[in-house]
């Protein structure tokens, strides 16, 4: 019951032939094709996602260090007017004069400093 098959060798099966065979090559070229653009636009994507990620990471560390800067920056206004108001007191007649008796014991004249002893001072705090 097996049938054999016999191919027809006319013009039309030879022109359905090479139709096939160039419809297959223009389907391998449209696959290579779309192959190499994918993977090029793939290669693209992982590239950028990339960048966008050192690029947020860059961002961060700079939030950070700006952040750090306006506390260091706040810290350095305190201190200048601290040192303002300290230039302001030294400009003061009547601070100078405290600040050099009690300092340097410096006193007007016939005025008579006494020391006391370290001891006599904490004995008297506690009373």
């Amino acid at each position: 019951m097996a049938q054999k098959i016999k191919n027809l060798d006319n013009e039309f099966t030879q022109s359905q032939n090479k139709k096939k065979k160039t419809v297959s090559k223009t389907r391998q070229v449209v696959r290579k094709r779309l192959t190499l653009f994918g993977g090029v636009l793939i290669l693209i994507i992982l590239i950028m996602v990339t960048m966008l990620i050192l690029q947020k990471n860059r961002n961060d560390e700079l939030a950070q260090e700006r952040k750090e800067k306006a506390a260091e920056y706040e810290k350095m206004q305190d201190k200048e007017i601290e040192l303002k108001e300290q230039i302001k007191r030294l400009n003061d007649k009547d601070y100078i004069e405290k600040l050099a008796r009690s300092e340097y014991f410096l006193s007007n004249d016939g005025e008579i400093i006494f020391k006391l002893p370290e001891n006599q001072k904490e004995t008297k705090k506690n009373k």
